[in-house]
């Protein structure tokens, strides 16, 4: 087993520090993971000039299709105030071939100056919202801001996704030429000649299948229930009758006892039920039969 390196939240937060180990940012990099990035546009509210900025993206839900942004309330106050007070924006997606440009949305500007143009980028008119889209990027999602709120350094703001629209050259790619062309993701902060903090992105590299039936239910891990899989399994000669009835029983005694912590009968329910879990999971069918068989 792997030896495991704790630190504080707060060792994290201040970049973790080893001996043997120069790189300021190196280890702070594993505790991070990356992160989606996009270019956030505005419109100032008073005088309806564009403000764009770069930043990181998060989905939320699915039905309908929302997502977060984090706008750091002091290094990025113009797209703070703009969020707040006109809710709504676009996010766009950068290429990989858009990397100057997008680090060029995060240098600190005069309110008023169209960042857009300083990265030589193209503003294009949206369908619904006012704020406008970016011809040089792939996708642009207009948002509405339905809740926004003050977290530590930064704003919170849940975005709810109204529109969108995407190059048109695009629509038949490959999944992988996609992924190996945008969006691109803020994976990790290096340090210059200077001392200064420098964002590194990348995109995704290979694509991988998670597993299918019978590990899971045929619709996907979001569909159904327990209930679902032992049918289905049984239907499709995973599991006889008596064993997705002995499945079944164990599902209904450990559910019927959740609350009783101390009963021995839950626990032992618990674990035949954990056991036949992991064995399907695994498709290891002989180990399988030999547990049900067990009981």
């Amino acid at each position: 087993m792997a030896k495991k390196v704790w630190y504080s939240g707060e060792e994290i937060a201040a970049w973790p520090r080893r001996d043997g180990i120069e790189e300021r940012t190196h280890i702070h990099f594993h505790f991070v993971p990356p992160r989606p990035a996009d270019l956030c546009v505005t419109l100032d509210p008073v005088t309806g000039e564009v403000n764009a900025m770069a930043g990181t993206v998060g989905p939320l839900t699915w039905s309908p299709y929302t997502i977060c942004l984090h706008v750091h309330r002091v290094a990025s106050d113009d797209s703070y105030r703009n969020l707040i007070a006109n809710r709504e924006c676009v996010i766009a997606f950068p290429t990989k071939e858009q990397i100057r440009e997008t680090w060029v949305l995060n240098m600190s500007l005069p309110r008023g100056i169209d960042e857009l143009e300083v990265a030589r980028l193209t503003a294009i008119p949206s369908k619904v919202v006012a704020a406008p889209s970016i011809e040089e990027c792939p996708v642009n999602l207009e948002c509405k801001v339905e809740f926004w709120k003050d977290y530590y350094t930064h704003g919170i703001f849940f975005c709810k996704v109204v529109g969108g629209s995407v190059d048109e050259e695009m629509l038949s790619w490959p999944r992988e030429r996609v992924m190996n062309h945008y969006p691109t993701y803020e994976v990790d902060d290096t340090t210059n000649e200077w001392g200064g903090r420098v964002e590194r992105l990348g995109v995704l590299g290979e694509l991988y299948d998670t597993p299918l039936f019978p590990v899971g239910a045929k619709e996907g891990w979001w569909a159904g229930g327990i209930e679902t899989w032992i049918a289905q399994m049984e239907e499709e000669g995973h599991l006889s009758g008596e064993e997705a009835r002995k499945m079944s029983d164990w599902q209904i005694a450990f559910e019927s006892l959740f609350e009783e912590l101390d009963s021995p009968e839950r626990a032992e329910a618990r674990g035949k039920l954990t056991r036949a879990c992991e064995l399907i999971a695994w498709e290891e069918w002989e180990g399988l039969r030999e547990h049900l068989r067990g009981d």
